[in-house]
């Protein structure tokens, strides 16, 4: 592939990734084209149908998911501590929450080998780097690499627009609380 052809399926993927978090992967096609700066028919030689470009999107976040997990295990095995605090706050970047819920409504029943081995390959490099945390008492003892996607996942969520405006701010403040739960004597009191 040629390397604007290349810049310009990064950046459809990179335009999606963002509009399935923030309104779902029913997002219109030709918004997704506008939002890239790409014409219909450019998008469409990229991602031949929605189904392809929910498929990569995917393949995308768990190709994230595990470059943060692996870099967080270098950093934990050579003793460096924020490694781990540097991985949760990857995670939360990566909008787990919003992109988990619109892809899952997306996704075939049946998922791909070309999606299960990728996954694979995300889920041990997160326990690769949950067990060096336990090992250096960074978090509990007894999460598992499951409950820490997953409660990720669960705090980034979208709110309703009307929690979200009732109290500004309470999304990274029950993000904070989570975490806080994750540590090996959670915090007490106001986080």
């Amino acid at each position: 592939m040629r390397s604007d052809a290349l810049r310009r399926r990064k950046q459809i993927l990179r335009t999606s990734r963002e509009l399935f978090a923030t309104h779902g992967a029913n997002v219109a096609m030709e918004s997704i084209a506008e939002a890239s700066h790409v014409g219909i028919g450019t998008l469409y030689r990229n991602f031949a149908a929605r189904p392809e470009l929910v498929e990569e999107v995917t393949l995308d976040m768990l190709q994230d998911v595990q470059q943060a997990a692996e870099h967080a295990a270098e950093g934990l095995s050579r003793g460096e501590t924020r490694a781990w605090q540097e991985f949760l706050d990857a995670l939360i970047e990566l909008n787990l929450g919003a992109l988990s819920e619109s892809l899952s409504l997306q996704l075939p029943q049946t998922i791909s080998d070309r999606i299960l081995q990728p996954q694979r390959a995300a889920a041990q490099a997160v326990s690769r780097a949950l067990e060096l945390a336990q090992a250096a008492n960074l978090v509990r003892q007894d999460l598992t690499g499951h409950e820490l996607i997953t409660g990720i996942g669960l705090a980034t969520r979208p709110l309703p627009r009307a929690f979200a405006s009732a109290a500004p701010g309470i999304g990274p403040r029950l993000t904070r609380i989570m975490l806080d739960g994750m540590l090996p004597n959670p915090a007490k009191g106001n986080p």
